[in-house]
C-alpha cells in the first residue's frame, strides 16, 4: 500500500482478509439460490395460483422496498456500537444469524387452505429478507471503505466470483438433487446449516480494524457519516451517475429473475424433463460467469468500468435472443453457457465495481461517508424484481393458457410462452438498462481514479 493512501484507519490488507470477507458470498449463495426456489413451490406443491403468487411478491416487493431504505438510513446513523463493534459488523451479523433459519420456515406448509398458505409466505417471505436486506446492505456499504486501492477491490471481486461461483455451481447441482431426493424441507434445512457454518469463518473477514472503528466513530461525532434522509435522498436521485447504476441494476435483476427463475418451469413442464435437469444448465452458467471473473477484472482495468459492463449487457442480450430458439436440453445448455460470459460482467465483477465507483463520487461530491443509504436506494428498486418476474410470468401464462398443473399437457402456445418470458421479455429489459446506463452514467477511467485521491485527501 502506498503512503498517500495509508491513511490514519487502514491497515495491510491481506489476501486471508479478503478471502475471508469474501465468504459472505457462501452463506447468502446456498440461501439465495434455495429462496429462488420459492416460486415454483408454492404453484407445483402448495397449488397456489400464479395470481396469487404475483400477489405474494407484490406484498413482499413494497415492504422490502421500505424496509430497504430505512434499514440502510439507520446503520448509517447508528453510533451506539461503532467505537467497540464497528460501523457495520453488529448489522451483518445479526442479519446472518437470524436469517438463515426463517427460510426453514417458508418450506413449511402449515395448512391446506390457500389464504392461509399465501399469508404465510407474505410473512416468512419478508422476515427473512429484513434479515438479509441488513446483510446485502452493509457488506456493500462495507466494501468500498474496506477497501480503497482498486487492486484491493479487484482482488477481493474475483476471488469472490471465483469462490462464490464454486458454491453456486454446487447448490445448483445439489438443490435440485436434494429436492428430488429428499423434498424441500430435507434441502433447506441442510442448506441453512451450510450457510450457518460459514458465517464463522466470514465473521473474521469483516472485522473493522480498531483505527476504523475510531475513524468512523469520530466522523460519527462531526455528523460527517450521515444526513437528514430528506437531504440524503434528494441527494440520491438527483445523483445521475447513481441512478444510471440503480436502472441498470433493476432491469438486470427483473431480466435475470425472468431468466432464472422460469428455467423449473421450462424444464418440467416444456421439455418434459425432471427438475434435477436443471443443474446442468445452471452449472455451466455459473461454471463460465464466474471462471472468467479474472478476465473481465482484467478487461475493466483496461477500458475502464462503464464500457466493460455495457459490452458485458450487450453479450447478455444476445444470449438471451438465442435462448428464445431453445429446443432440448442440449441446446438449454449451449444458451446458459453462452449467457455466463455476460453474466460474469453483470452480475458481480464489473458491477461491483460500479458501485464502489458510484460510492467514491458521491463521498467526494457531498463530503460525506453514506455508503448505507446509497445502497439501499439500490436495493429499494431491485426489491420489486421479484413482483415483476412474478407478473410478467402469470401475464404470459394467462395469454398464453399455462396451466401448472397440466405440465407437458400444455399446449404448445403455452410452452413457447415459457421460453418468450425467460429469452425476449428479459432481451427487452436488459436493452432499456443499457441504453439508460450508457446515457446517465459518465464517470471515466480517470475521474475515477482522481475520486479515490480526493476521497483520501478529504479523510473520507
Amino acid at each position: 500500500m502506498t503512503e498517500p493512501q495509508k491513511i490514519k484507519y487502514s491497515e495491510t490488507v491481506t489476501t486471508k482478509r479478503i478471502v475471508l470477507f469474501t465468504l459472505s458470498g457462501v452463506s447468502t449463495g446456498f440461501l439465495f439460490a434455495m429462496w429462488g426456489q420459492i416460486q415454483y413451490y408454492a404453484a407445483n406443491v402448495l397449488l397456489i395460483p400464479q395470481l396469487l403468487i404475483a400477489l405474494i411478491y407484490l406484498i413482499y416487493s413494497i415492504v422490502e422496498a421500505i424496509n430497504d431504505p430505512v434499514i440502510g438510513y439507520l446503520a448509517d446513523k447508528s453510533k451506539r456500537f461503532t467505537s467497540r463493534y464497528g460501523k457495520r459488523y453488529p448489522w451483518i451479523m445479526i442479519g446472518l444469524i437470524g436469517g438463515p433459519i426463517i427460510l426453514v420456515f417458508s418450506f413449511i406448509p402449515i395448512s391446506s387452505s390457500v389464504p392461509i398458505l399465501v399469508i404465510w409466505l407474505i410473512f416468512t417471505m419478508i422476515l427473512h429478507d429484513t434479515f438479509m436486506t441488513s446483510v446485502e446492505i452493509n457488506d456493500n456499504a462495507l466494501f468500498p471503505d474496506l477497501f480503497r486501492e482498486s487492486s484491493h477491490r479487484g482482488k477481493v471481486l474475483w476471488i469472490g466470483a471465483i469462490l462464490g461461483g464454486i458454491i453456486t455451481i454446487v447448490a445448483s447441482v445439489l438443490i435440485p438433487n436434494l429436492i428430488d431426493g429428499i423434498g424441500y424441507l430435507g434441502a433447506v434445512i441442510i442448506v441453512v446449516i451450510i450457510a450457518y457454518v460459514f458465517v464463522i469463518p466470514y465473521n473474521f473477514g469483516i472485522r473493522e480494524p480498531e483505527e476504523m472503528k475510531n475513524f468512523r466513530a469520530e466522523l460519527d461525532a462531526t455528523e460527517r457519516g450521515t444526513s437528514p434522509i430528506k437531504e440524503i435522498l434528494k441527494r440520491v436521485f438527483k445523483d445521475k451517475n447513481w441512478m444510471g447504476i440503480v436502472i441498470a441494476g433493476f432491469c438486470w435483476a427483473v431480466g435475470g429473475a425472468c431468466f432464472l427463475w422460469g428455467l423449473n418451469f421450462f424444464v418440467v413442464d416444456s421439455l418434459g424433463l425432471e427438475i434435477a435437469d436443471t443443474a446442468i444448465p445452471l452449472l455451466m452458467v455459473n461454471l463460465v460467469g464466474f471462471g472468467l471473473a479474472p478476465l473481465w477484472v482484467y478487461i475493466s482495468f483496461s477500458i475502464g468500468n462503464k464500457k466493460a459492463f455495457i459490452v458485458g449487457m450487450t453479450l447478455n442480450i444476445i444470449g438471451f435472443f438465442l435462448l428464445f430458439f431453445v429446443t432440448n436440453l442440449t441446446s438449454l445448455i449451449f444458451a446458459f453457457t453462452f449467457q455466463g460470459i455476460g453474466f460474469s460482467a453483470t452480475s458481480g465483477v464489473i458491477y461491483g465495481l460500479l458501485r464502489a465507483e458510484g460510492i467514491d463520487n458521491a463521498t467526494v461530491n457531498s463530503g460525506k461517508r453514506e455508503e448505507g443509504s446509497y445502497t439501499s436506494v439500490w436495493k429499494f428498486f431491485t426489491a420489486f424484481s421479484y413482483f415483476f418476474q412474478t407478473l410478467i410470468f402469470a401475464i404470459v401464462s394467462g395469454i398464453t393458457g399455462y396451466d401448472a398443473d397440466l405440465g407437458t399437457g400444455n399446449s404448445n402456445f403455452a410452452k413457447t410462452g415459457l421460453i418468450f418470458q425467460m429469452s425476449i421479455i428479459p432481451m427487452i429489459i436488459f436493452i432499456i438498462g443499457t441504453i439508460a446506463f450508457a446515457l446517465m452514467y459518465k464517470i471515466s477511467k480517470e475521474q475515477a481514479a482522481d475520486n479515490k485521491v480526493k476521497v483520501i485527501e478529504m479523510e473520507l
